[in-house]
């Protein structure tokens, strides 16, 4: 995903001061969630952090996952301290009493189009029919049955199949296996220049959804408040940047070097995270997490599952005006 190549540059911007805070023993920092099909070249997890040793120190790491359950796992082990894997992984562990929370949202509406058959042209003809997930408990799972009940289907009243990532699912559309399925936004290009179309933006609907998120061990985050704080001024940093127009041509560069597709469609990606996505103080979206809460039949209140205040105290003494102006 854009905000994996956003880390990158946030980390490898950090002030001089934020180096001298981090201590010989930080464990890593992991970014998860790396979605639409993206394909990641070994070893180009974080180039531009390691190249200006702002968080490549003895015994600590910078390195991009997959699969948001494995940093989880990490974090729960203390080898992670920071992450931001979909929250959902986040919430089913501190359901079971772990030391975790979110401390930043970075993606707080749904950042899929629901892509159908050609043939498809009212939300009747999807009853009964077939759709691709990547799988049950997943954010595309979640997001497509969102998006069936927004055009009035039943979900229940369709068969969804796990069939793995956007590039299978496209697949699967494309030679007859299923009517439906959600494409990440800004990043299913390909599919529209096959003849497909957006039948619902899912980002255009307005319910909050806290899609990912920067979570962190609380336990360790106590002990090291400086850390903490310097990574989420690097993400605020980060966030600042991309946002300055002056600046677009140097980000889309720096993305590119990492996300190796068509020139074209990556400037359309990017202007459409810019513009609807990214916040440059990202909260989390308290409204979307109590969203996903009772849509799963969870009683436990939303505040228990973040915490703003490392975000709003940056956000108090502008922080984003000043990192702006610095070289």
């Amino acid at each position: 995903m854009i905000y994996s190549r956003v880390l990158r540059r946030g980390i490898a911007h950090a002030r001089v001061a934020e180096q001298a805070a981090i201590p010989d023993d930080l464990g890593g920092v992991g970014a998860g969630g790396i979605g639409g099909g993206a394909r990641v070249r070994p070893g180009a997890g974080a180039h531009p952090a390691q190249r200006r040793h702002v968080v490549h120190q003895p015994g600590c790491g910078v390195g991009l996952g997959r699969e948001g359950q494995r940093l989880v796992r990490a974090l729960r082990a203390q080898r992670l301290d920071h992450q931001h894997p979909g929250w959902r992984q986040d919430r089913r562990r501190h359901g079971r009493g772990l030391p975790l929370q979110m401390v930043g949202g970075l993606i707080n509406k749904f950042p899929y189009d629901f892509v159908v058959a050609k043939n498809i042209t009212s939300p009747a003809q999807l009853r009964d029919g077939k759709g691709a997930i990547s799988g049950f408990g997943g954010s595309s799972d979640f997001a497509t049955r969102y998006a069936l009940t927004a055009l009035g289907v039943d979900p229940s009243g369709v068969t969804l199949l796990q069939t793995g990532d956007e590039t299978s699912r496209l697949a699967a559309l494309q030679t007859g296996q299923i009517q439906f399925t959600v494409l990440t936004a800004g990043l299913d290009l390909v599919a529209f220049d096959m003849g497909y179309k957006p039948f619902l933006r899912l980002y255009t609907l307005d319910q909050p959804y806290q899609h990912t998120g920067i979570a962190i061990n609380t336990a360790w985050a106590k002990s090291h408040p400086g850390i903490v704080d310097a990574f989420m001024k690097a993400i605020v940093s980060a966030s600042a940047y991309i946002k300055n127009p002056l600046n677009i041509a140097a980000a889309l560069a720096l993305i590119h070097t990492h996300l190796p597709i068509d020139e074209s469609h990556l400037r359309v990606a990017f202007q459409l995270y810019r513009d609807r996505f990214y916040a440059v103080y990202p909260m989390v979206t308290g409204p979307g997490i109590e969203f996903i809460l009772r849509a799963r039949k969870m009683d436990q209140p939303a505040t228990d599952f973040y915490d703003n205040s490392y975000v709003q105290a940056l956000q108090s003494v502008n922080f984003a005006e000043a990192a702006g102006k610095a070289p």
